[in-house]
């Protein structure tokens, strides 16, 4: 969110060799910084309920004054829609956007703040785009915590619009199963170095507690469905080539990977960690979103 707002400040960005990213996530706020193309820090501190201003307070601690950092959102602090792009200008269509989703969210249009991207389709279709929504409310208090710290911010966006950045660009699509602990499955479709495809599932947050003895249970045929599901509509609807390659970031990817293997997916493959990250590999799962935005930032 807030990415064509703040995107002038990442052209205009301070010039340090550090780099840093924090991941705001329920009960959990974790930074990860960068020097010289390698992790350098990753730290996370949890926190209960309501009470995450001293777990922000304390990562940013860490950070040394006029720091410059992204902020990226775990989904439970935002919502996302996919809709028809109206024929507006930019201008226009920010200023339309609450109204557009006013019916499809349960944030009021008052406390609204929104942004969006182009989705990438075929030339017969209408063309789509992906809002994001997030309370201003609740956002103006983050900024307020980042700034009376004495850090800036140089964007502020939602993890589902950073993971295409865990692959290298190829023009053969590639779909990225994501998934962290009670969470939903992240399902995506990436060709060419663009987002095609977004969606998270439903009633598979407890995947993580899956076993070799579960490989045929109700869940995995839920997420088999999700999966074909999604690649037919990539072919189908949006006239794009068969996804062959699926990378899989889940909390046991060998065993994820030997269950899509055993139905048919042969070509499935753990997503590897895109930098350096020297003892923290470990924390990947725990901190995709900002290690994505970082490598965004290191390739922009």
């Amino acid at each position: 969110m807030l990415e064509k707002i703040l995107s002038y400040l990442r052209r205009h960005r301070n010039n340090t060799q550090h780099q840093q990213a924090v991941y705001f996530s329920a009960g959990s706020v974790s930074l990860v910084q960068v020097a010289a193309g390698q992790i350098s820090q990753c730290i996370t501190v949890s926190y209960q309920a309501e009470l995450w201003q001293p777990a922000l307070r304390a990562v940013l601690a860490k950070l040394t004054a006029g720091s410059y950092l992204h902020l990226i959102l775990a989904p439970e602090f935002y919502q996302l829609v996919q809709l028809d792009k109206p024929a507006l200008n930019d201008v226009e269509l920010l200023q339309a956007l609450p109204w557009q989703v006013k019916d499809l969210v349960t944030i009021p249009a008052e406390d609204m703040i929104t942004d969006y991207i182009d989705l990438p389709g075929n030339n017969t279709q209408q063309a789509k785009i992906n809002v994001v929504v997030a309370r201003q409310s609740w956002l103006r208090q983050v900024v307020h915590c980042v700034s009376q710290a004495d850090k800036q911010l140089s964007s502020i966006q939602p993890a589902e619009w950073l993971a295409h950045h865990l692959i290298p660009a190829s023009r053969q699509p590639c779909m990225l199963i994501i998934h962290q602990p009670e969470q939903e499955v992240l399902l995506q479709i990436v060709q060419d170095g663009q987002l095609y495809f977004s969606r998270r599932t439903r009633s598979l947050s407890k995947l993580h507690l899956l076993s070799v003895d579960d490989l045929q249970g109700d869940m995995v045929e839920r997420l088999l469905l999700e999966l074909q599901r999604s690649m037919d509509y990539f072919e189908s609807q949006l006239k794009q080539p068969p996804v062959r390659d699926i990378r899989v970031l889940t909390q046991d990817a060998t065993l994820m990977c030997k269950l899509l293997s055993d139905n048919g997916f042969t070509r499935s493959e753990p997503l590897a960690v895109p930098i350096d990250a020297g003892a923290y590999a470990e924390q990947f799962l725990l901190c995709w979103p900002a290690i994505a935005a970082l490598v965004a930032t290191e390739t922009a």
